[in-house]
C-alpha cells in the first residue's frame, strides 16, 4: 500500500494524548458509537472538528517518508564514491601543484554538485507532489454531504463509504451493510472473501470473527454500505503488525542498470588513460610533476560521476511532463518502459467512449416494471444540485424513468431494501431483495445472457437481443421473481449507446504510425465491440470472444492475438491470458483497467494502466500509472514522453562520452608524437566544468523532435551501447580532436609560443564544445527545421561559455591563473568560424538523410 509510512510507537502515544477511542468498538451499537466519537452517524463530522482531530491523532499512516532535503540529497552525493574520488583527486592535486589551483578545484567540484544536486533535488520534490496526487483517496460523510478526500486524512469519529474496489484506509465499525464481501487476507491470510453485518459482537471475539469489523488494507469485494474509523496510522491492526517495516525504494530501472553498468566500466577506462598518460609523457621527456597533474586532471575530466545523477533528473522531469499532461507515473520503470511500448491492450468503456450513456431502445410492452425494476437497482446518489451521481447506465436510466412519470423517490418511499448481493463479476449481473407492503420480491438485471440463463424463456425477447446486438447497443437485461419462484420474469431490455470520444480515432492513427498497436479487450458484447472498434479506427479480423479463447490451447491463442485486435466477453482470467500470449510473442504491453478483476492483468503487463476517476483503488496500486482523466489519447503523450526521455538520455551520453573520449585523444597524440601538452592542468578542469553543466541541465530539458511519433519502439533488448551509440561517440570524438589539434598544431607550428598555442586550443575546445553539443541536440530534424536557438536551457549555458571565455582571455587575473596568453580577437573569431563548420557535418548528414526520406515517401 503505497499510503503506508512508518512511524514510531513514541509518536503513536503522542497522538492518543487527547483520543481516547473505546477498547472494544465491535461490542458497541450504533448508539454507543455516536456517543463515543461524539459524531452524528447521519451528518458525519465537521470540517472544523475533523481538522482538529487530524492535529491530534495525526496523519492516518503507517511509513513516513523521510522529507525530502536539498542538504540530505547533498550530503548523499557527497558519500558516493564517484563524488568522493573526485575530491580526494582533488586533494592529492594540492601536492604537487599550487594550493590555489587545488581550491578552484574542490570550488568547482561542489559548485557542479550543487547545480547537479540542486536540478535532482527540483525534480524528487516535484516527484513527491505527484506521488501525494496519486495517495489513495477515500469518501467519507463530513457536514452533511458526501466527499473524497486523501486516505491519510481520515480521522476516528469519520464515516466511511463502503463500495466495491475501495482498499479500506483504517479501522472501521460497520454501520450499514448491503452484500458487503471483503478481501481480509492482507492480515488474516484467509484467501476467501468474507461477509460482513452489523450486528455487536461479544468484546471476546478474536480478529477472524469480528464480523461488523473492517480493517485497514482490505478489500471490498462485493456490496456497499458505511462504517465509522475506529482507529487510524498505527493504532490499526495492520498498523501493529507493520510497526517496524519500511517502505522498500523504488527499484533501480533497466536503464538506470545499464547506465550505472556504463559508468563502472567507464572509470575503469578513465583511470587506464589517467595513469597511462602521464606515463608516457614522462618517458618522453615531460616533467613528472606537470604529468601528475595532468594525469589528475584527466581523471577528474574523465570520470563520469554525473551520469547516474543525469539518469535521476531525466526520469524526474520526464514524470512531471506527464502529470501535466493528465498522466500519474507510480512507478519509474514506467516512464521509460513506454519507449518501447509495442501493444496498447485497452477496455472500451469510458476509455475509447465518453462513458455517457444514452438509452436508444427499449422493451416498450413492460415499460412500467422494467424501469421501475432499473430505478430501485440504481446505484445513484443526488448532488447539492440535485443531479445524479453514480454509474452512467443507472443515471440514463432514472432520467428515463423520470420523463416516463416513474419517480425515483416515490419508489423508495414503497419500497424497502432487504438485500443487496452486490455484482457479480463473473455472471455481470446485480441481485437485490425489496419488500414493498409486507411483500418481499428478488430484482435481478445486468449481463443478458446471464439475466436469461435464470429467468423463464421468452422467445420474443430473445429476438430483441439479437436486434440489439446486431446493432451494436450495448444492452441489459432485468426480471423479477417472487420468494417461491424459480425463476426470474423477464422485464425487458434496455439498450445504450456511448459514442466514441471525438479524439479516440486520430490518437489510434498515431500510435499506429509509431508502430504502436491498439487492441480492444472488452466484457461488451461481440456486436458493440464491433462497431466501437470500427468507429474507433481498430482494424484486424473478426472479433474473437471469450467463449472461443476458452476452446483453444495456448499456441493458438499466441497465433491469434498478433493479427485480431478485438476481443469480446472477455473475463479477468482470458484478458491475463492475452497479455501472456502477447509476451510470448516478444511484444511490450501496456494494459489499461479499472476493475478489482483487472488487477492481475495489470500487474502482469509491462505497464499497468489505471483510471483516476472510475478506477478502484485495487487498480490503482496494481498500476504503474494512472491516466488521472480517465482519458485514452493521454497515452499518445505519455509514449512520445517516454521516447523522449530515452532519446535525451541518449544523446546526452552520445555527447558526454565524445567529449570525454575526445580530451583523451587531444591528449595521447601529442605525447605520441613528442610534443608538449596542448592543455595545462587547470585548463582541463575548467572545460570539465562546461561539459557537465551542459550534460546535466541542457539535454535533460531538450524538447521531443517532431518526428518521434513516426520512429518504431525501441527493442527493450537492444544494447544501449548500441552501434548508433558507438559510432556518434566515435565521429564526436574525431572532429573534437581534429579542431582542438589542428589549432594547436598551426599555432604551434607558426608562433613556436607554448601558451599561446594552448589559449587557442583551449579557445577551441570551448568553442567547438558548444557547436558539438548544439548538433547533437537532435539526431533526426536539422535544427534548421527546430531552430538554432530553441532550447533556452542550452542558449543560457552557451552565453554562459562564451562569456567566460571573453573574460578569460581579456582580464588579467585570469590570464595568469588559467595559464593563458593574451591573443588578439581575430584569430578567436576564426577558431569560431572552423569550429562551426568542422562539427556542421552532423547537420548536413541529418538534412540529406530527411531529404532522401522525403524522396522515398514521395
Amino acid at each position: 500500500m503505497t499510503y503506508l509510512k512508518y512511524v514510531t510507537p513514541a509518536v503513536s502515544a503522542v497522538r492518543k494524548k487527547n483520543m481516547d477511542p473505546p477498547e472494544f468498538p465491535w461490542a458497541l451499537d450504533a448508539d454507543e458509537l455516536q456517543k463515543a466519537f461524539a459524531v452524528d452517524l447521519g451528518k458525519g463530522l465537521t470540517s472544523a472538528e475533523a481538522e482538529k482531530r487530524l492535529r491530534e491523532s495525526g496523519t492516518n499512516t503507517i511509513i513516513e517518508y523521510n522529507r525530502i532535503s536539498f542538504f540530505r540529497i547533498l550530503l548523499s552525493e557527497l558519500k558516493e564514491p564517484l563524488i568522493v574520488i573526485t575530491l580526494l583527486i582533488g586533494i592529492v592535486y594540492s601536492i604537487w601543484g599550487q594550493i590555489g589551483d587545488t581550491i578552484t578545484i574542490l570550488i568547482l567540484i561542489l559548485f557542479v554538485t550543487i547545480v547537479e544536486v540542486y536540478t535532482e533535488f527540483k525534480a524528487r520534490k516535484s516527484m513527491d507532489a505527484l506521488k501525494k496526487l496519486g495517495a489513495p483517496t477515500t469518501w467519507v460523510i463530513r457536514d452533511g454531504k458526501p466527499g473524497e478526500i486523501s486516505a491519510s486524512s481520515v480521522v476516528p469519529g469519520d464515516i466511511l463509504i463502503l463500495k466495491s474496489g475501495v482498499r479500506v484506509s483504517a479501522d472501521i465499525r460497520i454501520l450499514t451493510a448491503r452484500g458487503l464481501e471483503v478481501d481480509e487476507s492482507q492480515l488474516t491470510g484467509e484467501s476467501m472473501g468474507v461477509g460482513k453485518s452489523t450486528g455487536k459482537i461479544p468484546r471476546t471475539a478474536g480478529l477472524s470473527n469480528r464480523t461488523n469489523m473492517i480493517h485497514m488494507g482490505s478489500v471490498i469485494l462485493k456490496g456497499k454500505g458505511t462504517g465509522i474509523a475506529v482507529q487510524t496510522g498505527m493504532d490499526t491492526e495492520l498498523g501493529r503488525i507493520a510497526g517496524l517495516t519500511q517502505e522498500a525504494p523504488d527499484p533501480k530501472t533497466p536503464m538506470q542498470r545499464s547506465t550505472l553498468h556504463l559508468t563502472k566500466n567507464l572509470i575503469g577506462l578513465a583511470v587506464i588513460f589517467s595513469i597511462a598518460i602521464p606515463i608516457l609523457g614522462f618517458f618522453r621527456g615531460l616533467s613528472l610533476p606537470d604529468m601528475i597533474l595532468t594525469g589528475l586532471s584527466l581523471a577528474l575530466a574523465t570520470i563520469p560521476e554525473e551520469l547516474p545523477i543525469i539518469m535521476t533528473m531525466l526520469l524526474g522531469f520526464g514524470a512531471i511532463q506527464l502529470a501535466g499532461k493528465h498522466v500519474l507515473i507510480r512507478r519509474t520503470k514506467a516512464a521509460e518502459t513506454l519507449g518501447s511500448v509495442t501493444v496498447i491492450a485497452t477496455d472500451k468503456t469510458g476509455t475509447l467512449t465518453e462513458n455517457r450513456m444514452s438509452i436508444e431502445a427499449w422493451t416498450e410492452a413492460n415499460e412500467k416494471q422494467l424501469f421501475t425494476v432499473g430505478v430501485l437497482m440504481a446505484d445513484v446518489s443526488l448532488d447539492e444540485d440535485g443531479n445524479f451521481l453514480g454509474d452512467p447506465m443507472d443515471k440514463a436510466v432514472v432520467q428515463k424513468a423520470g420523463e416516463l412519470g416513474i419517480e425515483r423517490s416515490v419508489l423508495l418511499q414503497d419500497n424497502r431494501l432487504i438485500h443487496d448481493s452486490g455484482f457479480d463479476e463473473v455472471r455481470k449481473i446485480f441481485l437485490m431483495k425489496y419488500a414493498c407492503r409486507g411483500k418481499e420480491r428478488d430484482l435481478i438485471k445486468g449481463a443478458p445472457e446471464s439475466v436469461f440463463a435464470l429467468s423463464r424463456p421468452d422467445p420474443e425477447m430473445t429476438a430483441q437481443l439479437n436486434a440489439s446486438i446486431t446493432a451494436g447497443y450495448r444492452t441489459i437485461a432485468a426480471g423479477w421473481k417472487e420468494p417461491l419462484e424459480e425463476k426470474y420474469t423477464l422485464a425487458g431490455l434496455i439498450s445504450f449507446d456511448d459514442p466514441i470520444r471525438e479524439a479516440v480515432k486520430p490518437a489510434i492513427r498515431e500510435f499506429s504510425n509509431a508502430g504502436v498497436r491498439v487492441i480492444m479487450i472488452t466484457g461488451d458484447h461481440a456486436g458493440t465491440a464491433a462497431r466501437v472498434a470500427e468507429d474507433a479506427g481498430i482494424s484486424g479480423c473478426a472479433v474473437l470472444a471469450g467463449d472461443d479463447i476458452r476452446d483453444i490451447s495456448d499456441a493458438a491463442l499466441k497465433e491469434k492475438v498478433m493479427t485480431c485486435n478485438v476481443f469480446a466477453r472477455i473475463t479477468p482470467e482470458e484478458k491475463l491470458r492475452i497479455v501472456a500470449a502477447l509476451h510470448e510473442n516478444g511484444q511490450v504491453v501496456a494494459v489499461t483497467g479499472d476493475g478489482i478483476n483487472d488487477a492481475p492483468a495489470l500487474k502482469s503487463a509491462d505497464i499497468g494502466i489505471s483510471f483516476g476517476i472510475s478506477g478502484t483503488d485495487v487498480a490503482k496500486e496494481a498500476s504503474d500509472m494512472i491516466l488521472t482523466n480517465d482519458d485514452f489519447t493521454s497515452l499518445v503523450d505519455a509514449i512520445k514522453e517516454g521516447r523522449r526521455l530515452y532519446e535525451n538520455m541518449f544523446k546526452c551520453i552520445m555527447y558526454t562520452l565524445a567529449s570525454k573520449i575526445g580530451l583523451v585523444f587531444m591528449l595521447l597524440l601529442p605525447i605520441l608524437l613528442n610534443l608538449p601538452l596542448p592543455f595545462a592542468p587547470i585548463q582541463i578542469i575548467i572545460m570539465e566544468l562546461f561539459m557537465d553543466l551542459s550534460a546535466s541541465t541542457s539535454f535533460v530539458v531538450e524538447p521531443a523532435e517532431s518526428d518521434l511519433l513516426k520512429q518504431k519502439p525501441r527493442d527493450p533488448n537492444e544494447k544501449f551501447m548500441n552501434k548508433k551509440m558507438i559510432s556518434g561517440i566515435f565521429t564526436g570524438s574525431v572532429t573534437l580532436t581534429a579542431v582542438v589539434l589542428s589549432v594547436y598544431f598551426f599555432s604551434w607550428g607558426m608562433t613556436g609560443d607554448l601558451a599561446a598555442a594552448q589559449t587557442y586550443a583551449f579557445a577551441a575546445w570551448l568553442l567547438s564544445h558548444i557547436f558539438l553539443a548544439m548538433n547533437m541536440r537532435t539526431s533526426r530534424i536539422p535544427l534548421i527545421r527546430v531552430g538554432y536557438f530553441s532550447s533556452k536551457a542550452m542558449n543560457i549555458w552557451m552565453v554562459g561559455v562564451v562569456v567566460f571565455l571573453v573574460i578569460a582571455l581579456n582580464v588579467p587575473f585570469f590570464i595568469e591563473y588559467l595559464k593563458l596568453s593574451p591573443v588578439g580577437i581575430l584569430p578567436i573569431i576564426g577558431i569560431a568560424l572552423l569550429s562551426f563548420a568542422a562539427t556542421y557535418w552532423i547537420e548536413i548528414r541529418k538534412i540529406l538523410r530527411l531529404k532522401r526520406t522525403y524522396t522515398v515517401f514521395v
